[in-house]
């Protein structure tokens, strides 16, 4: 009897005591590109571009242009979708912000927006501390363990993360899409 505890013992020590064993999914970071043709010459686009920034991204919580070059054609800004899980479990220490970085490159006839760097950070002020995701990735599961949270719940809360921001960043790429092609039109 006491090998057959000593062995149960050994066999339970050597599995991995974390909840969350990473996945071989590539973790690259979750983006987000458009392309918009528009039949207008570069400085007069840039403009158009610079007043729907405005009307869209720039009325994000948190919007801030970074960098605004009309001889290069190329606008930076940041922004954040404040996030709150639709899960019961640990929604305070995960309620918190999705920063994310916006890049527009203008020239003749066209508008590349990409969307990058969404990282989520969580909600500091709660007794347990915050849960941070970090970087989102199109993997199913998040890069790095979650303090207190099993595999499975952090998996939801994850995909939760992701489908909310999303959902908020293609309503924003179309919203920009459309509100620049009506500011073009005669």
């Amino acid at each position: 009897m006491i090998r057959w505890l000593w062995a149960l013992w050994a066999a339970l020590s050597l599995y991995p005591a974390c909840g969350q064993i990473p996945s071989d999914e590539p973790a690259t970071a979750l983006s987000f590109t458009r392309s918009i043709a528009v039949p207008l010459n570069g400085p007069l686009l840039f403009d158009k571009v610079a007043e729907t920034w405005t009307w869209t991204f720039g009325k994000e919580p948190g919007a801030k242009l970074l960098k605004k070059d009309r001889e290069g054609g190329a606008m930076e800004g940041t922004a954040r979708i404040n996030f709150r899980s639709e899960q019961v479990l640990l929604r305070e220490e995960t309620m918190g912000v999705i920063q994310y970085h916006v890049t527009l490159r203008v020239q003749p006839g066209e508008c590349r927006i990409t969307v990058s760097a969404l990282s989520h950070t969580g909600n500091r002020t709660t007794p347990r501390g915050g849960v941070h995701m970090g970087l989102l990735t199109r993997a199913a599961e998040p890069g790095q363990r979650l303090r207190g949270v099993g595999g499975s719940n952090a998996r939801k809360i994850y995909a939760d993360a992701k489908r909310t921001a999303e959902s908020r960043i293609t309503a924003l790429l179309q919203a920009f899409e459309s509100r620049l092609r009506a500011s073009t039109e005669p």
